[in-house]
């Protein structure tokens, strides 16, 4: 049986990248893979997501993420898919998992606005875009049918890896399983 594919995901500066080594750490054998591995592989790593080729960008790196997230599931080894994804982009992964019979979990990271901000100027020594940055923080606030999917944040770093897996163990955040609980 194949290993599962955990996706962390949410906005900038809310610690999905942290929390994902943490849980790499704590689900053994894991691969932390960062999707923005993928998107530097071009000389334009991130085009605007609203452009024709942003999108198509977009689309494709996700497809080539999910495919090699399945060949490392398959391999035994359980996934930290690290990715700002949305639902949409998340339920395309599923797909291309499942095509290969590999369970794929979807976890949404979330803090305020002004958390992640303080985050964001904590770690990077140019401060971000805000409108940019609180237009992405607001397409996190309200998942809809996948609400069950959100954590909260907006603790420290560990207590949040300990609420993502202690969700992924009990199967509060599996996706594509059980179609009546996804919708």
């Amino acid at each position: 049986m194949p290993a599962p594919v955990l996706i962390v995901s949410g906005c900038s500066a809310v610690g999905k990248s942290t929390v994902s080594r943490l849980l790499a750490g704590a689900v053994t054998p894991s691969v932390h893979l960062p999707i923005d591995l993928f998107l530097r592989l071009f000389d334009d790593p991130f085009p605007d997501p609203g452009s024709q080729e942003g999108a198509r960008r977009y689309e494709t790196v996700g497809a080539a993420a999910a495919a090699a997230a399945a060949q490392f599931a398959l391999g035994g080894y359980a996934v930290i898919l690290d990715s700002p994804m949305f639902p949409e982009g998340a339920e395309g992964v599923a797909l291309i998992c499942g095509r290969r019979d590999v369970r794929v979990h979807y976890a949404v990271l979330r803090a305020s606005l002004d958390t992640c901000l303080e985050r964001s100027r904590r770690r990077d020594p140019v401060p971000p875009d805000l409108h940019g940055f609180s237009s992405l923080h607001a397409k996190f606030v309200d998942l809809g049918h996948r609400e069950a999917h959100a954590i909260d944040a907006s603790g420290p770093a560990q207590q949040v890896a300990d609420d993502v897996l202690s969700a992924f163990r009990d199967g509060r955040l599996a996706f594509g399983q059980d179609r009546h609980r996804d919708r």
